[in-house]
């Protein structure tokens, strides 16, 4: 009864997740996001058209390579991948600004000697405390080696984060789905363009990539482990998802995800196990973290930073994204010497005001844009970001964030475009395979989007689940064409 019970829950979770994506992927054909240029709605179909044409035929392709073909097209996409990361290094590289030059200057104020915390992170925003400190141990790490040009160093280890993300995947990948899949999959990786144009912008979007994919391949060796060996990975897990979430508070939803998807599959004892030994961790890691910055606090910790209610508040106006009077208001709340409890509240009535203004027409209408400013976004804000204090002018940058840039805007959004068809698609063909271990992908992202159409958003805000986007994409191909599957781990 209860296996029953859940199989039921799981495919109505089905049903609202295609259902989700389909509406989304229909928003973004007839009305392509308008962030950057307003686009025609036909221009932006026909080219998403021909890309996924080229997609599907390339898997196609791939499928008549041999072992050793299949291979060396993955090396050789390796190659180009680390190559477009070089090209937009040298030729893209910024002055670090907004929440990033924040921090970069935080810690080389306190390099030598971290003794205080600015009011940056204690009255704003005190989850950045985790990327102050690894810049620190950053900057210590070159000193050693003479180095000063500290931040076009870190741009390297941001590029290597994310090849390393990328190997996970392909490893994820090559397991469940084959070597085709895996190497179809290399060739997605070149057009998703933050993999390589946020490389000059080193925040916890794209350090903190590594932790959700290292965290599903341990969870993918624990699931399907049956001896001891299961122990250490759920440990290892735990770990991994617990420095994912002190560095990136909402990777948290992939912790949910993952217990969500072993309830679904497994027994409430088994369940309680996975729970213990992903939450003994956590409890280790923050009680260690809290003892070493907690000196540093300057008032209670319940104090530290802006409220959750500010996001939410934030996330009301407009389309959803960053307000800058909204955070000048909580700011100077906290000036006057208001508690958080008391912002809280204030915040609150002021929610209630903006519903009440809404009225249930206009608040759908503000969560359709929304979606549309998250999900049909399709350059994840990276021309905003590149432009901001470029180092040099070349000519190179005109066709990013300048005057000759509306190919790119156009390329960027077909392949969203695409992208959300195919993951629309992997919901259909989750339908019939009610033990694929892909479900955790799609929990995981639907948690993503609830959190988002909730919170505060921007498209930059999905790169950190993009790897998981890529494999729901990945398999949507696989089963696109399902003889590709035979002699893999897990049959569409």
């Amino acid at each position: 009864m209860v296996i029953k019970i859940k199989s039921i829950l799981l495919q109505l979770f089905l049903l609202v997740f295609t259902a989700t994506f389909a509406f989304i992927f229909t928003d973004a054909l007839i009305h392509p996001n308008a962030t950057f240029l307003q686009m025609s709605g036909w221009k932006v179909g026909g080219l998403a058209c021909l890309i996924a044409a080229f997609f599907y035929f390339a898997y196609r392709g791939m499928k008549k390579l041999s072992t050793r073909g299949l291979m060396i097209v993955s090396l050789v996409n390796l190659v180009l991948l680390v190559l477009l990361q070089l090209f937009f290094i040298r030729y893209f590289q910024v002055n670090p600004t907004w929440d990033v030059g924040d921090v970069y200057r935080a810690a080389l104020e306190q390099k030598d000697s971290f003794y205080a915390l600015s009011d940056y992170f204690t009255i704003k925003y005190p989850n950045n405390i985790p990327l102050l400190i690894v810049f620190i141990l950053g900057m210590r790490f070159l000193d050693l080696f003479g180095v000063t040009n500290y931040y076009f160093y870190f741009t390297f280890v941001n590029a290597l984060v994310i090849l390393l993300s990328m190997g996970g995947l392909y490893w994820l990948i090559h397991r469940h789905f084959g070597l085709v899949s895996a190497t179809w999959a290399s060739l997605l990786m070149l057009f998703m363009t933050p993999l390589y144009m946020y490389v000059p912008i080193v925040y916890t979007d794209t350090l903190v990539m590594i932790f959700p994919i290292l965290g599903l391949i341990l969870y993918d060796l624990f699931y399907h482990s049956t001896d001891r060996r299961r122990y250490v990975y759920l440990i290892l897990l735990g770990l991994v998802l617990s420095i994912g979430v002190l560095v990136k508070t909402n990777a948290i939803i992939l912790v949910v995800a993952i217990l969500i998807h072993y309830l679904m599959m497994n027994p409430m004892k088994r369940w309680i196990q996975l729970l213990i030994g992903i939450a003994l961790p956590f409890f280790i890691v923050n009680t260690i973290y809290q003892s070493r910055i907690s000196p540093l606090y300057p008032t209670e910790k319940s104090e530290l930073g802006f409220p959750m209610t500010h996001w939410v508040m934030m996330g009301l106006d407009g389309n959803g994204g960053y307000f800058h009077e909204d955070a000048e208001y909580t700011n100077s709340l906290k000036l006057e010497g208001l508690t958080n409890d008391q912002i809280k509240d204030i915040h609150l009535d002021r929610i209630k005001q903006q519903l009440s203004e809404y009225g249930v027409r206009g608040f759908l209408n503000h969560l359709h844009q929304k979606m549309n400013f998250t999900w049909a976004e399709g350059t994840y804000f990276i021309p905003e970001k590149l432009s901001r204090q470029p180092i040099e002018t070349n000519v190179y940058q005109a066709y990013v964030f300048g005057d000759k840039n509306h190919p790119y805007l156009y390329a960027v959004q077909a392949i969203q475009l695409v992208m959300l068809g195919l993951m629309t698609i992997s919901g259909v063909y989750l339908f019939k395979n009610r033990h694929a271990f892909v479900h955790v992908m799609a929990i995981t992202l639907f948690g993503n989007f609830l959190f988002l159409l909730i919170w505060e958003t921007r498209s930059r805000y999905l790169v950190l689940y993009l790897p998981l986007m890529m494999m729901l994409c990945t398999y949507a191909m696989a089963s696109l064409n399902k003889n590709s599957m035979k002699g893999s781990r897990e049959h569409v």
